[in-house]
């Protein structure tokens, strides 16, 4: 009985061990860079780096230590990468969800989260470390995978930068919701 109870235990033992020696090797484990980007952009904040509450400022992303409180109003954020990489700070310019742009239509003034570095290269998280808010000014060249977008200074800045974005490099702002700066008359 001890022989045959040993036997049937090895025996589960040796087919247990085969069963997660298989799963490792399924293909439904795989990731690729999208998903590696995806991945990096989902599970951090954007936060203001430099010019916080400014049309302007730099983001970039950041690890969200603590949020709000009835007493104090600010985010408590350590920056992940770019300029400020390392640093602690309490800021309320906090950029909490984002989400990829898919080939839908962009209709114009539509606020959306741009990389500044625009690499040509989709996925490239070297090139993840600075942001911008900007506004979409035309998307006729959408087929291209290129939208145009403008970058005011102020609210009175009627003739912004523009420049012309790939679109795997701009990302909806889903929360809090961002409107466009200007104040139009």
């Amino acid at each position: 009985m001890k022989k045959m109870l040993g036997l049937l235990f090895v025996s589960s033992f040796i087919l247990l061990a085969g069963c997660q020696a298989q799963k490792e090797e399924s293909p439904y484990n795989r990731t690729n860079p999208k998903q590696d980007y995806e991945r990096l952009l989902r599970t951090h904040v954007f936060a203001a780096c430099q010019n916080p509450g400014k049309p302007y400022a730099l983001y970039s992303l950041a690890t969200l230590n603590k949020r709000p409180s009835d007493n104090d109003p600010r985010y408590k954020v350590t920056f992940f990468n770019g300029p400020c990489e390392g640093q602690t700070v309490w800021t309320t310019d906090v950029l909490l969800k984002t989400a990829a742009v898919g080939a839908e239509p962009l209709p114009k003034g539509t606020v959306l989260l741009r990389n500044f570095w625009n690499p040509k290269d989709p996925y490239d998280t070297e090139k993840a470390d600075r942001w911008h808010i900007g506004v979409v000014s035309s998307s006729q060249r959408l087929d291209k995978g290129i939208v145009d977008m403008e970058f005011p200074r102020d609210r009175n800045d009627f003739m912004p930068a523009r420049e012309g974005v790939y679109l795997h490099n701009v990302r909806y702002i889903t929360k809090p919701e961002v409107k466009d700066v200007r104040t139009f008359l």
